[in-house]
């Protein structure tokens, strides 16, 4: 999962839930069926995609396969202790938030949803998860761009693979040079302090182990 934003906040620790192929991930016809896709689709759209931001479509397909279970559009993860939000009415982001207001239900008195006539509660719960294919955190999605009145249009996945190839691609002009992809997938996955600080180093290898012959050369 895409767990932070561009400004660089340390994640909290992580969490042990992960989709994995062989135990429940797998989506089943039916909700494929839903968005009319099929498995060669989704890859194609990745290829389309990273094509389009200049990525390697092997990168970006390793990082579907992993972060969704082999390629759930559904896949969906709530951090219900995150703290990093985006202020959609001034396009920045949110204030620092208070442990009282983290484990509030209600969202602060001061934070808006996206869209007039939307409760604020829907966006304030649908920034602390991590959405469709790519895992994108939603607030993480709302810096990158996404402007949907609903953050659950995350689950749409050719909408999903741009936004997380346009996260990807920023922090590969920030990153790949000094510190090759394995820099950039950390940076993906927990933000550029996991990428200066190597504190997640074991999630390089979970995507790599999706590409034959593995990362490729910076």
């Amino acid at each position: 999962m895409v767990r932070i934003g561009l400004q660089g906040r340390p994640p909290p620790a992580p969490r042990s839930f992960r989709f994995r192929p062989g135990h429940g991930g797998r989506p089943t016809e039916a909700a494929m069926s839903f968005f009319g896709v099929t498995q060669e689709q989704i890859r194609q759209l990745s290829e389309e995609a990273a094509h389009v931001h200049g990525l390697p479509p092997q990168i970006v397909y390793a990082v579907i396969r992993h972060e969704s279970g082999g390629g759930n559009v559904w896949a969906w993860n709530p951090e219900p202790k995150y703290r990093y939000f985006w202020d959609c009415r001034l396009k920045k982001p949110f204030r620092a938030v208070t442990d009282a207001e983290i484990a509030s239900e209600r969202p602060p008195a001061d934070f808006q949803a996206a869209a007039r006539g939307v409760d604020p509660d829907c966006e304030w719960w649908g920034q602390q998860a991590s959405w469709g294919l790519m895992q994108m955190m939603g607030a993480v999605a709302r810096e990158r761009g996404f402007d949907g009145a609903f953050l659950n249009e995350l689950h749409d996945p050719k909408l999903n693979i741009d936004i997380g190839c346009r996260h990807l691609a920023g922090y590969a002009k920030r990153y790949l040079a000094s510190l090759g992809w394995e820099g950039v997938l950390r940076a993906y996955n927990g933000g550029p302090y996991a990428a200066t600080h190597n504190t997640n180093p074991q999630y390089p290898p979970k995507v790599a182990a999706f590409i034959e012959g593995g990362l490729p050369h910076a």
